[in-house]
């Protein structure tokens, strides 16, 4: 059985193959034009380079004798070391049948024009006048010939240059000639065998397709699907006819089940009857909240709508994320009903960073946390405490801190909490007794939730002692919300 994925992988080495063999014939061309360019090009500079390098060492000559200063004795040695190196790469660079005899000459002139600079400058350093006199006229003499020279040397290049442009430019149109056309052939070929490749897989997939409609349709009987090909396509299709006759023989199996289903919804409809309707609860309360108002009653008003939005918040699905603007919101209903029944007792400060308001974070999180605050911490003194509520941005993390001043936790208790942060499970019981009054969800929940929600550990920090309070911490990822 030749599998698909081994007719695509053989298609894509064909594909690479030729596009690469194109690739490199179009590279190869390109660079065997540059390469002959490049030869013509450095020919017309190395001539104009020993032109201008001539003038300088007339020039640095001159200076020597009239200024007499040794930086440019220096440079004029310099200069002479240069000319005597490009003269070096005339043979290998310029010359050539056509041009033999003038370079020849050309060569020449250069070698006597740098032994008269040579000798006549060594002449003036001696004293020697006569023969310093000679040789700089000599050298002057010899250098205008040179310039003479390299200007028809230069002109040659430029006739012979235009028969390469020639040559070139024909050369340059038959490879995008021969380019075109193999790209061509590579296209087709190409195509062709995608096409038939593409055939192969597609062709029993529609089948396939055009079956599964029928019996999403309720259409289950029908032939069994022919595939001739000999891969997984092969397989997907018997495994489909099979599948096509188990969904047969369920169908059966459900409808002699089908009295049982019926005796089974009327049982849940029951249940469900049963029930109270939470909009039911709310519209109530609403109304309550509008009688109390029009009595004269804000306290009892603010109070009944607290306690409705507190209850909507709690009975909505768990599993949908909230923000920490309406965790807030819940939280600060919470304690307002608290504070109705305890009074000045109790205290709650709040110092939050706005701009973190919008970060997602699981359902009822905070809630639980303050309840659990409240309910072992400062429910049970008697002189009362405060609950404060932290929301800051640190780095790339959002802190939620909630501290009290109340009775505190012993390290036992402290203990298990953090064990069960690092990945180790409490009794239930355990989990029982720290659930909330209002929301029965408790700490050991809120903080399984958040790991969920991050997927992340280390999401908690607890800081208590017994008799002096507890912190109680969260580290929550944050977003382009929170800036």
């Amino acid at each position: 059985m030749i599998r698909i994925r081994t007719k695509l992988i053989l298609y894509f080495i064909i594909l690479v193959v030729l596009v690469n063999a194109v690739a490199f014939y179009l590279y190869s061309s390109s660079e065997q034009i540059m390469r002959e360019y490049d030869r013509s090009f450095q020919r017309f500079l190395l001539l104009n380079e020993i032109s201008q390098q001539t003038n300088t060492l007339v020039e640095k000559m001159n200076a020597c004798i009239v200024e007499k200063d040794p930086a440019y004795l220096h440079e004029f040695n310099a200069t002479n070391k240069k000319l005597r190196a490009n003269k070096k790469r005339l043979d290998s660079e310029v010359e050539d049948k056509s041009n033999y005899v003038d370079l020849t000459n050309y060569e020449n002139m250069l070698e006597s024009f740098l032994d008269d600079s040579y000798i006549a400058v060594s002449a003036f350093q001696n004293n020697d006048i006569n023969q310093y006199s000679s040789y700089f006229n000599e050298a002057t003499d010899t250098s205008s010939y040179i310039l003479e020279t390299t200007m028809s040397l230069i002109n040659q290049e430029l006739t012979s240059y235009q028969h390469f442009y020639n040559q070139l430019s024909k050369r340059n149109y038959y490879y995008r000639l021969t380019a075109v056309l193999f790209l061509s052939a590579v296209f087709i070929l190409c195509t062709i065998l995608a096409i038939r490749i593409s055939g192969g897989i597609t062709n029993p997939i529609k089948r396939l397709s055009l079956a599964a409609k029928e019996i999403s349709a309720g259409h289950l009987s029908g032939e069994d699907i022919k595939v001739t090909s000999k891969d997984e396509l092969k397989l997907l299709t018997e495994t489909f006819n099979q599948m096509r006759k188990n969904i047969i023989e369920l169908v059966n199996e459900i409808k002699d089940k089908s009295e049982l289903d019926k005796l089974l919804k009327e049982l849940e409809l029951k249940n469900l009857q049963n029930q109270i309707n939470p909009h039911f609860l709310f519209n109530t309360l609403n109304n309550i909240a509008k009688m109390a108002y029009l009595e004269g009653a804000p306290e009892t008003t603010r109070l009944i709508e607290s306690v409705s939005s507190l209850l909507r918040y709690n009975l909505e699905n768990i599993d949908k994320p909230s923000t920490l603007k309406d965790e807030i919101n819940v939280v600060k209903d919470y304690f307002y009903i608290q504070q109705t029944r305890f009074g000045d007792r109790i205290s709650f400060y709040t110092y939050i960073d706005e701009s973190c308001m919008q970060v997602p974070i699981p359902r009822l999180t905070l809630q639980p946390i303050i309840e659990n605050a409240f309910i072992h911490g400062v429910e049970s003194k008697e002189e009362g405490g405060s609950i404060t509520l932290s929301i800051f941005k640190k780095a790339e993390q959002i802190f939620i801190e909630v501290v009290d001043d109340g009775l505190g936790m012993g390290p036992e208790t402290k203990t298990r909490l953090l064990n069960y942060v690092n990945g180790e499970d409490l009794h239930k019981n355990e989990q029982h007794k720290r659930s909330g009054h209002s929301t029965g969800i408790g700490v050991i929940n809120v903080i399984k939730r958040l790991q969920l929600f991050y997927q992340e550990k280390d999401v908690v920090e607890i800081e208590s002692e017994l008799g002096r309070g507890t912190t109680f911490r969260l580290k929550i990822k944050g977003d382009r919300s929170c800036v």
